[in-house]
């Protein structure tokens, strides 16, 4: 699904190619008769809407659903004063404790 266009909607998106590759797509957008950004954009939409499909980016996107859910309740239970007892509100997901700001690693 597109975005709506105007400023405030779309971000700029740098890609270097090679003379070569942007040759090849330059004459691609040609034939097609559209632009090099159009181009892209069908390029882009293509690769998003195959990778949605793959099951292994399905199951990818699963697990970081299911990470960043772990670190909202995590966040909700700090904030609230509900940890439980014993556990340390510097502890990641894999339970490692993590760096806080200004801290060094060891």
């Amino acid at each position: 699904m597109a975005e709506p266009r105007g400023t405030d909607q779309q971000r700029t998106l740098a890609v270097r190619v090679s003379p070569d590759f942007h040759a090849q797509l330059t004459m691609i957008a040609q034939v097609d008769d559209i632009s090099l950004t159009d181009l892209m954009m069908k390029a882009l939409e293509s690769h998003m809407t195959a990778r949605r499909e793959a099951p292994d980016f399905k199951a990818k996107v699963q697990k970081a659903l299911e990470d960043a859910e772990a670190q909202m309740a995590r966040t909700r239970a700090m904030l609230l004063g509900t940890l439980p007892e014993g556990a340390s509100s510097g502890e990641s997901a894999e339970g490692k404790r993590t760096r806080g700001k200004g801290e060094a690693s060891s």
